[in-house]
């Protein structure tokens, strides 16, 4: 029994730190409590090695949403050289990265997702633009197109499929009970994905606005209009990208008033929850006391809503740039076939174990003169088993909490000394600086929570 009960804390213990900590931080984000979220995400990231990639991450994140530029820039420099060191492995590929991005487990160390690739290259760009480090900003725009181009196509997906193991997914997926619990899971997810797309288009806009207009290589145009076109073809409603993708082309003069973007940060990530599904074993057998799988699930965080802007009190708008929400469903929806198949496989091999385990003491209790021990043996084995198979059935819920459900963008043709503000916000009112160029940053995760609002020159 005591073998029994130091193999059930192993099995349990990878999981207490994060499922501590990680709900701490999402709360605190949500609150606009940035303060909290960053210094639990700090001390995680150094009391916890091997989840350092996404407390990192975290951590950058509620930096940034306080105005600690610098600290955030060099929490994400960490996580980029760590994303560097990967790919430069010999036989690295993005698709091979995936299939454990979303199959691992609490025991292993967090493996970076898509998301979480294209948007620390984001924010590593925003960093170096609101620094005012262009040279840093050239470098992170580099990176920012790398990983796009490897991780912002459903390419990735499109792999052989392979046997996991003896047990049959597909047969078990069409049971009737087991279908109950999946469609609780596309439910949801069918909110999300609608108008989720595997790339970012804000992302390939910030490009766009940088070699267009802090551009100092003669190539720099060309990369402009094909970043603008890029965001573009993503979300072709938005006016700002088809104004921005005018000039880059030529089409359109460059104004001689200065430019004024916004870009807004609103709400949050999805919400990662756990999604009990029963499967069936095939065998019928008193002996297998337990049987399910736990999935990884999304669903909505929250209520959409916009934030308001006006500009010496005339509304302005503020349209939809992209919804990183989506996006995150987006390549979640892609990897639950393999994710589904890990984890129907693995809960059949548990079953198994537990069948044999109990068969074995049940058969040992029914032999003549066996005695109270045996009959004891196997009632616990039953308990043992019954114990183990619920502790590992535990979905991996880590997450990078802190990133916001969407990106919006405005451009405005502003003068120097005109106050631009948040509607229903007095505290969120700022006074636009000279400057041929600026950047406002606006971060709001709830619709009653405080707005962070800082304006940025980028070309003096």
């Amino acid at each position: 029994m005591r073998l029994a009960f130091l193999i059930l804390t192993l099995c349990l213990a990878g999981c207490a730190t994060y499922v501590e900590r990680g709900p701490r931080v999402r709360t605190a984000m949500e609150e606009g409590d940035y303060e909290t979220a960053a210094t639990v995400a700090i001390n995680a990231a150094a009391e916890e090695p091997k989840d350092a990639l996404l407390w990192n991450l975290e951590a950058a994140t509620a930096l940034r949403a306080q105005g600690r530029l610098r600290e955030s820039f060099g929490r994400l420099e960490e996580v980029e050289a760590a994303l560097r060191a990967e790919e430069d492995r010999p036989g690295f590929s993005a698709g091979e990265s995936l299939a454990v991005a979303f199959a691992n487990d609490y025991a292993q160390g967090y493996r970076p997702r898509p998301a979480d690739r294209i948007y620390a290259s984001t924010y590593q760009a925003l960093n170096c633009l609101e620094l005012g480090d262009l040279a840093g900003a050239r470098v992170a725009m580099a990176r920012l197109r790398f990983v796009q181009q490897a991780y912002g196509s459903g390419q990735l997906y499109v792999r052989p499929k392979s046997a996991e193991g003896k047990y049959d997914v597909e047969r078990a997926s069409r049971d009737a009970r087991t279908q109950e619990g999946l469609g609780i899971i596309a439910e949801n997810l069918a909110t999300l994905t609608g108008e989720g797309a595997y790339d970012d288009a804000f992302s390939h806009w910030l490009q766009g606005v940088f070699f267009l207009r802090c551009s100092t290589e003669p190539a720099d145009r060309e990369k402009a209009r094909k970043e603008f076109l890029a965001a573009t073809q993503l979300n072709p409603g938005n006016l700002v990208f088809r104004r921005d993708l005018a000039e880059a082309e030529g089409i359109a003069s460059v104004p001689d008033a200065p430019i004024v973007y916004v870009v807004a940060e609103t709400g949050m990530s999805p919400e990662w929850y756990q999604q009990r599904v029963d499967i069936p074993l095939f065998v019928v057998s008193s002996r297998v006391p337990y049987v399910s799988v736990a999935l990884p699930a999304l669903r909505p965080s929250g209520l959409n809503y916009n934030l308001r802007l006006r500009l010496d009190g005339r509304e302005v708008e503020l349209p939809l740039a992209s919804r990183s929400d989506a996006l995150i469903a987006k390549h979640f929806e892609a990897t639950l076939p393999e994710v589904r198949a890990r984890a129907f496989t693995s809960a059949a091999l548990k079953a198994t174990a537990s069948y044999l385990i109990n068969k074995s003491a049940e058969e040992g209790a029914n032999r003549p003169n066996s005695g109270t021990g045996a009959a004891l043996w196997s009632i616990a084995a039953k308990v043992g088993t019954s114990l183990y198979t619920i502790g590992t059935t535990q979905a991996d819920l880590r997450h990078w909490s802190g990133l916001p459900g969407r990106f919006s963008v405005a451009r405005l043709d502003a003068k120097p000394g005109q106050k631009l503000s948040v509607a229903g916000r007095p505290e969120a009112a700022l006074t636009l600086p000279a400057g041929k160029v600026l950047l406002v940053s606006i971060k709001s995760t709830q619709e009653n929570q405080p707005v962070v609002l800082r304006c940025t020159p980028l070309v003096p």
